[in-house]
C-alpha cells in the first residue's frame, strides 16, 4: 500500500510539473501595418559663429612694484608667479607682461615688456626660471649706463598667458597693444 502511495505522489509531481510547463500565454498575434510618415518639422537657423575662447587664458590683476632690494640699484627684480606644469608650458605658451604707470591716464601709461625707458638709463623685461614647484615669472630690471637708479618708472605689473594650443595662430600676439589683447581675451581691467 505504501508503495502505491508513492507511486501516486510521483504521478501526481509529474502531472502537475508537465501542466505547469507546458502552460503558454498564447500565440503572438500578426504585426500591424505600418503607420504613416509624420510632416518633418521646420529646419533651425545655423546660430552666428561664438568669439575667440578664453576658457585657458590666464591673467593676473595688476600687481605693484616691490623690488627685492630697497633703494638705487644696478639691477633689481621682482617675483610675480610661479606656475605648475599644467598652469605654463614655457616651450608652446605666450607670456606677455606689461608695466603700468599710475600717474598716466588709463591705458596710456602701460607698456609691454621689455621697455627700454632711456632717458633715465633704465631697462625693463621679464624672464621665465626653473625653480622648485615649477616656472617661475620675475621682472628683471637694469640701468643702462652701470648708474644706480631706483627703478620708479613702473609702479605695477601684470601678465597674460596664452596657451599654446589657443596660440597656434598666425597672429603674432606680441606685437598687438595691450588694449587689443584685454579685448580679444575679454579680460577684465
Amino acid at each position: 500500500m505504501k508503495a502505491i502511495k508513492s507511486l501516486m505522489k510521483i504521478m501526481m509531481i509529474v502531472m502537475v510539473s508537465s501542466l505547469i510547463f507546458s502552460c503558454s500565454d498564447g500565440e503572438d498575434g500578426a504585426i500591424g501595418p505600418q503607420g504613416e510618415q509624420g510632416a518633418p518639422g521646420a529646419d533651425g537657423q545655423d546660430g552666428a559663429d561664438g568669439a575667440p575662447g578664453t576658457a585657458n587664458v590666464m591673467y593676473s590683476s595688476w600687481i605693484p612694484v616691490d623690488y627685492l632690494v630697497d633703494g638705487a640699484q644696478t639691477t633689481n627684480l621682482m617675483g610675480l608667479e610661479v606656475f605648475n606644469a599644467s598652469e605654463l608650458n614655457p616651450e608652446t605658451d605666450v607670456v606677455l607682461v606689461y608695466g603700468q604707470r599710475t600717474t598716466a591716464s588709463p591705458n596710456e601709461g602701460i607698456y609691454q615688456l621689455p621697455y627700454l625707458f632711456s632717458s633715465q638709463n633704465e631697462y625693463y623685461t621679464y624672464g621665465l626660471f626653473d625653480t622648485t614647484g615649477g616656472t617661475g615669472l620675475q621682472i628683471r630690471v637694469n640701468t643702462t649706463d652701470g648708474g644706480t637708479n631706483l627703478f620708479t618708472f613702473f609702479q605695477n605689473y601684470r601678465y597674460v598667458i596664452i596657451p599654446g594650443g589657443i596660440a597656434k595662430t598666425s597672429v603674432d600676439y606680441a606685437t598687438m597693444s595691450y588694449e587689443e589683447i584685454i579685448a580679444l581675451f575679454k579680460i577684465p581691467e
